[in-house]
């Protein structure tokens, strides 16, 4: 049963500018070798973003209520609105058409002066800033032939003209990235800022990377979080950010940056013990919005 994002209301054909939209997205571009052994990360998280609003409903049950980790209700004293699109009807098989069918969403959205919850594609005019939070940097070119992957975002990112800087935060262990893949990144300009530097530069330090003027996207892989905090993810790796160190950081940059849109993926439900990873996504989106407000 569908139930919205603390239950809130569907957008209104027009939204005022600084609306939140929040939409789900089940499905992204397939990896050929990898939907054939019958396993993909869009076959795996395709009910992600209910469990999410399920989530939200459970650990932040009025939208009215005071959140004590933003020092009053999400909306804060009002003017700007939260609503739930949905989910849109995508495929598992068809990349393309499901790449298309998510900037179309967004594009509609931003054209109207709202932020969207997701995403990058659709974005029109710049210069856009991106903090990707992630276990993984993603740069890769292609895997497999596929080069719209989720090993690739990153690297797709930087080929938009209007991407002007990208800041990656708290990568550790052997990710998906190859030597030449992070010679790649750094040599565009990327900001590789791993969990251990994160600590010791902290939020400050992060936002500090991120050139001022410009629009923030910020995207979330929940493999960021250390498992003992979120272990329903493709790529549980130990190390990671506790849930506070997170949700500061998103307080501080984009209280100091501002939000045009924010993207929170690789959640598995199948994964999910008690629910609890779902939480963790669902109140980090909250502390999101709740810094754009007060920004």
């Amino acid at each position: 049963m569908f139930r919205s994002f603390i239950d809130v209301s569907p957008p209104p054909p027009l939204l005022t500018a600084g609306d939140f939209v929040v939409f789900g997205a089940g499905h992204g571009s397939p990896y050929p070798a990898l939907t054939e052994l019958g396993y993909d990360v869009a076959t795996a998280s395709v009910t992600g973003a209910q469990a999410i609003r399920d989530g939200a409903t459970q650990s932040s049950s009025n939208i009215g209520h005071y959140d004590f980790d933003l020092g009053g209700p999400l909306l804060g004293k009002g003017g700007r609105a939260l609503y739930d699109a949905g989910d849109l009807d995508l495929s598992a098989t068809e990349g393309a058409a499901n790449r298309a069918a998510i900037a179309a969403m967004t594009r509609g959205i931003v054209g109207q002066g709202g932020v969207p919850v997701p995403c990058l594609a659709g974005y029109d005019e710049g210069p856009l800033d991106i903090l990707q939070i992630d276990a993984h940097i993603d740069w890769c070119d292609s895997v497999g032939g596929e080069k719209w992957g989720y090993s690739s975002t990153m690297r797709r990112a930087s080929e938009r003209g209007q991407v002007r800087s990208i800041t990656q935060v708290g990568m550790r262990g052997v990710g998906s990235a190859r030597p030449e893949e992070v010679q790649v990144a750094r040599d565009w300009g990327a900001q590789l800022v791993t969990v251990e530097v994160a600590r010791l530069i902290g939020p400050t330090g992060v936002a500090a990377l991120i050139p001022e003027g410009g629009r923030l996207i910020v995207q979330i892989d929940l493999d960021a979080l250390d498992p003992s905090v979120c272990g329903a993810v493709n790529a549980p790796t130990p190390g990671g950010f506790a849930f506070g160190e997170v949700a500061g950081l998103l307080r501080h940059v984009i209280g100091v940056r501002g939000l045009a849109g924010l993207s929170v993926v690789e959640l598995v439900p199948g994964r999910d013990l008690h629910g609890l990873s779902a939480i963790v996504a669902a109140r980090l989106i909250c502390n999101a919005i709740g810094a754009a407000v007060r920004h």
